[in-house]
């Protein structure tokens, strides 16, 4: 019953299935909420994990709640963060049911690339993948020997270059012409204006 604004580092939404093996829902990045929608349901239906060393502000969902009255803006912050965590959410259904394992990782990284771009953790078209194989892997349904192969046919391309953890993304139209790559470019939050008085 708590939402947690992320100020820095990495963490991971999923969910453990029965036989254990791990799907990756999303990954939360800095300038993200930890708690949609799991604050908001009587039992969370995903789980979230660290990925690295987190700096969180924590708050309540009353105290929330309470706050949004005083101030509706946040309210609607949190709406049109809900409404880029359900667009990623289904381009991550989309991927693992129609596109394949190539089309899969080019628009995971053009994805992690604008939103690292959104938050200053990306220069040119360049960014550090702060994430290890196997949450990768449980991000895109690969296997990791699978995903091995799809990053160095990536890399065969010409399309990217990985030297250690640092990706630079080479040609972006045909990485985005592969994964089918749309930005997610939302709407300005509107302004409210106070009512004229009669």
């Amino acid at each position: 019953r708590k939402l947690c604004f992320v100020q820095s580092g990495f963490a991971s939404r999923y969910k453990l299935l029965r036989n254990g093996k791990r799907q990756i829902v999303n990954l939360i990045l800095p300038g993200d909420v930890i708690g949609l929608p799991g604050s908001f349901l009587e039992k969370a239906c995903y789980s979230v994990i660290a990925l690295t060393d987190m700096k969180i502000q924590v708050c309540s969902l009353d105290e929330y709640v309470h706050l949004c009255y005083r101030r509706p803006h946040f309210a609607l912050a949190l709406s049109w963060l809900a409404v880029q965590e359900s667009i990623t959410c289904a381009e991550r259904t989309i991927s693992a049911g129609r596109r394949t394992a190539t089309e899969r990782l080019a628009h995971f990284l053009l994805e992690i690339y604008s939103r690292f771009a959104a938050v200053g953790l990306a220069s040119g078209h360049s960014f550090d993948l702060p994430f290890s194989q196997e949450v990768m892997s449980d991000v895109l349904g690969l296997s990791v020997p699978h995903l091995n192969r799809t990053m160095a046919r990536l890399r065969g391309d010409g399309l990217i270059d990985v030297a250690v953890h640092r990706i630079n993304l080479i040609d972006m139209q045909a990485l985005e012409m592969l994964g089918q790559f749309q930005p997610v470019k939302l709407a300005h939050i509107p302004q409210v204006r106070s009512p004229v008085p009669a």
